[in-house]
């Protein structure tokens, strides 16, 4: 018998694959904007002598307009992804429930409180990108006030607003770099092209001294995004989930070199007490308390699963719908 729990839930992780690719796009060209803009602003506005920053108050005067552009650009396009992008993957949540069917009709669909969680949840990961926003205004105007402070070069300055914005892909006049760059973000979510995309960043961090691991805009707001696509998901399922009695779990999701001991163990039966997989939400809670491993973020365990970044889900059963050998049978 198809395993209808199973293609519900790779169904919800495709989408939210999906849906990542698609707002991972439209942040490359929103930061890209903000990049040009900022530094754009900051040519315009400092004044300079022999390409060196000489007045502070034009420095200190220009904080409000970099913080003009960020929150236009930058907390517009979260709110698309808030408002479109969490409210698309609750209407899937709400299919999977129904495409189970042995469930409650009452707890198929999406009620008044699970409306109303989806709005709180939208308000709380909009404050996250929101943090993120008023981290890098603050950043970018120290990044200004600082050269301007020692009568640094108007080049170097540009070098530090790029980078604290975009990192690793920050835009130059070098031509390889850019087209290096541009590689990278078209085939992120491309998962033929990783091992390209792998050289290419090894590239960019060897041949033209990026540091991909630094503290800019564009890793912190990437983060976020992946995080809060995938822990909207499992809060609303765990809710619904909740309602509707579901004490049980299954975990899903690929395996891949970089898979957490954690969610590797889980997905391939290491940690198994039954037959199926299945797992009580206590189980799972022990499980998560009991052991360490990089990348493990604080939270409720059936929220943020194997932690930052991590692309499996739980889904909710009834053991009554497995028989002994752990299959399916509703």
């Amino acid at each position: 018998m198809s395993d209808i729990v199973q293609k519900s839930t790779e169904y919800r992780i495709k989408q939210i694959e999906i849906a990542e690719a698609k707002y991972y796009k439209t942040l490359v060209a929103t930061l890209d904007k903000i990049e040009r803009e900022v530094v754009s602003l900051a040519n315009r506005d400092l004044p300079q002598t022999d390409g060196k920053l000489i007045e502070l108050q034009a420095a200190i005067a220009i904080r409000p307009k970099i913080k003009a552009i960020v929150d236009r650009e930058y907390l517009g396009w979260s709110d698309t992804v808030v408002r479109e992008g969490f409210t698309k993957q609750a209407k899937r949540i709400e299919k999977a429930f129904k495409r189970i069917g042995n469930i409650p009709v009452e707890f198929q669909e999406l009620t008044k409180g699970d409306l109303a969680l989806v709005q709180n949840l939208k308000q709380q990961y909009f404050t996250q990108f929101k943090d993120v926003s008023n981290t890098f205004t603050r950043r970018l105007s120290e990044k200004v006030y600082q050269n301007t402070l020692v009568g640094n070069d108007f080049t170097e300055l540009e070098k530090e607003l790029r980078q604290t914005i975009n990192g690793i892909y920050a835009s130059s006049d070098d031509e390889e770099a850019n087209r290096l760059v541009d590689y990278i973000n078209r085939n992120k979510y491309v998962k033929s092209r990783q091992s390209q995309v792998d050289n290419a960043i090894q590239t960019l961090q060897t041949k033209f001294a990026r540091d991909r691991a630094g503290e800019n805009m564009k890793r912190y707001a990437g983060q976020i995004l992946n995080d809060s696509l995938r822990d909207f998901d499992a809060t609303l399922n765990f809710n619904k989930a909740n309602d509707a009695g579901l004490t049980f779990v299954k975990y899903y999701g690929d395996v891949i070199p970089t898979t957490r001991d954690f969610c590797r163990n889980l997905v391939n039966g290491v940690y198994n007490k039954r037959s199926g997989g299945l797992f009580t939400i206590d189980e799972v809670k022990r499980l998560w308390t009991t052991r360490s491993w990089s990348g493990k973020k604080s939270g409720n365990p059936l929220v943020v699963r194997g932690g930052y970044n991590c692309r499996h889900q739980f889904s909710y059963v009834n053991p009554d719908w497995y028989d002994k050998k752990g299959e399916l049978i509703i």
